[in-house]
């Protein structure tokens, strides 16, 4: 005869396996913070959707090209009210040698174009080594361009030098700050003397711009190799 109830202290640890267990017999109101170890979670068990969010960095969008020119890497109506600051991370190469970067905000939404008024702001503190192990540090700026600029003369050759980024965008879309402004960092094997040099960047515009998305782009030449991401950020 089957038994209606089992009390608690006759049941051993691990007694009860996943055969004795129904799908969907237990409600999530069962699970207490903790209470599932990553031991019990099996690979791929937890998919990108049910980690959005995780960190307070939620993907919005990525652009990349593999071994085929593009004149620039765009990414449109990824700015809204959902978030008042973004991280966009990423790499590109060049396909001409001495050529410089440029970041350029987007407007219109999906349907995006580039702002190139004359209102852009920006600095590239730069820090260099060469081989010989000899290195400087040096200023390159400009206080009313078309472009901003995250690394200049930059070298050429094919995927084995580049440009790395990692910037933080605060209220693009002007919600609360009437200037949107970028910081963050570059990386960059430069054309003169083959240097490696890393940069703190300042962008910022004299202009209400209110963008929608961004364009990171080059001065000649085009991109063959890169890839860029943008995240929202959760302050709370």
């Amino acid at each position: 005869m089957a038994l209606s109830t089992i009390p608690k202290d006759s049941i051993t640890a691990d007694a009860i396996d996943g055969t004795k267990i129904a799908d969907d017999a237990i409600n999530s109101e069962h699970y207490t913070d903790g209470s599932i170890d990553t031991a019990h979670i099996g690979d791929n068990q937890v998919t990108a959707a049910k980690a959005t969010g995780v960190g307070n960095l939620v993907k919005i969008g990525t652009v990349a090209t593999d071994n085929s020119n593009v004149s620039a890497l765009t990414i449109d109506n990824c700015f809204s009210s959902t978030y008042d600051s973004y991280r966009i991370v990423g790499y590109h190469n060049l396909t001409t040698g001495g050529a410089h970067q440029y970041f350029r905000w987007r407007t219109g939404g999906a349907s995006g174009s580039s702002y190139t008024t004359a209102n852009y702001m920006w600095i590239n503190h730069g820090y260099y080594l060469l081989t010989n192990n000899n290195a400087g540090t040096y200023i390159n700026k400009n206080g009313a361009q078309d472009t901003g600029r995250l690394a200049s003369d930059v070298k050429s050759d094919g995927n084995s030098a580049y440009l790395n980024f990692d910037l933080i965008v605060s209220d693009p879309t002007t919600s609360t700050m009437s200037r949107a402004m970028v910081t963050g960092t570059s990386t960059v094997r430069q054309n003169t003397d083959y240097r490696f040099t890393a940069h703190h960047v300042g962008i910022t515009n004299d202009a209400d711009v209110n963008a929608t998305g961004f364009q990171l782009t080059v001065s000649t030449g085009n991109i063959s190799y890169g890839r860029v991401t943008v995240y929202g950020l959760v302050h709370a």
